[in-house]
């Protein structure tokens, strides 16, 4: 049995120009689930209502093929180096055979921007670190608001979240929106300080600065997944509302006191002197 790609590419067309039209998308779906041949697939997609607004267009194409040959090249010429630069914009590597393809098929069906979009963000294939253009930077961007929202994202989201951005399916507040929600159900009790705009590293500031003096650690180099960070943003129920609060600051450091990390810095040597020149002074030792 095709695939939906291989029978949208034997009927001539990007699956991603299906996508973007309700109409198309639906009688594409009926044909690979019935896997019509691309001669019966022609006839049902001159039937549509799609098909028959475009018509004019289809006429003039042809007509402008007998009458003009060097202006329809003109014009293909134009909407291939247009294309060809977005695809460059991208990071994406694209053959002039399909370039040419495309323009065509855009100039003679009128194709609308979500078509081509659509089209665009078929030719996609996300591999991790990877990407170059702007695909190279919306991973960055995703990445780090991993990062700042203290969240993980699985290579299938970012691929997802990428492809959705060049079709113009998603924007970057949707996106911002996908990560903030992850946090806000990673971090309940902090829900209601994200939704303010805030990033869990923002919220967490103090946490962090007093984990970096205690532990004796640059504040870029603590990961919200630590564990005792993580813990204290996470917090614990309340029983009286059933709802999860957060550890204060100094909590979360009577923590950090019970770590072995703890017990090798200067920190914690001077805390144990000064603790045992206290009980030498109430002893009278000292």
């Amino acid at each position: 049995m095709a695939t939906p790609t291989e029978l949208a590419t034997q009927y001539g067309y990007a699956e991603g120009f299906f996508r973007a039209d309700p109409e198309l998308w639906a009688l594409f779906q009926k044909a690979v689930k019935a896997q019509w041949s691309a001669t019966k697939f022609q006839g049902e997609f001159m039937k549509t209502a799609w098909y028959r607004s475009r018509q004019a267009s289809i006429r003039q194409w042809a007509d402008l093929e007998i009458r003009d040959p060097a202006e329809m090249e003109a014009k293909i010429g134009g909407r291939v180096a247009d294309l060809a630069d977005q695809f460059s914009q991208m990071g994406v590597e694209i053959d002039q055979e399909t370039l040419r393809d495309l323009a065509t098929q855009s100039l003679k069906f009128s194709w609308s921007n979500a078509q081509l979009q659509n089209v665009l963000a078929d030719y996609v294939q996300y591999a991790p670190g990877q990407t170059g253009g702007s695909i190279a930077s919306m991973e960055a961007h995703i990445k780090d608001l991993a990062y700042q929202y203290g969240v993980s994202v699985t290579d299938e989201q970012v691929g997802d979240w990428i492809k959705g951005f060049v079709s113009q399916k998603y924007t970057d507040d949707n996106i911002s929106d996908f990560v903030r929600d992850a946090a806000k159900s990673k971090y309940a009790g902090l829900a209601p300080q994200l939704d303010t705009g805030r990033t869990t590293r923002d919220i967490a500031g103090q946490h962090i600065a007093e984990m970096s003096r205690l532990l004796e650690m640059d504040p870029g180099s603590i990961s919200l997944d630590d564990p005792i960070l993580a813990n204290a943003l996470q917090g614990t129920i309340d029983p009286r509302t059933n709802m999860a609060v957060p550890q204060t600051v100094f909590e979360m450091s009577q923590a950090v006191k019970k770590d072995s990390r703890w017990l090798k810095t200067k920190n914690a040597r001077d805390d144990m002197f000064n603790t045992a020149m206290g009980i030498g002074r109430d002893m009278g030792l000292i």
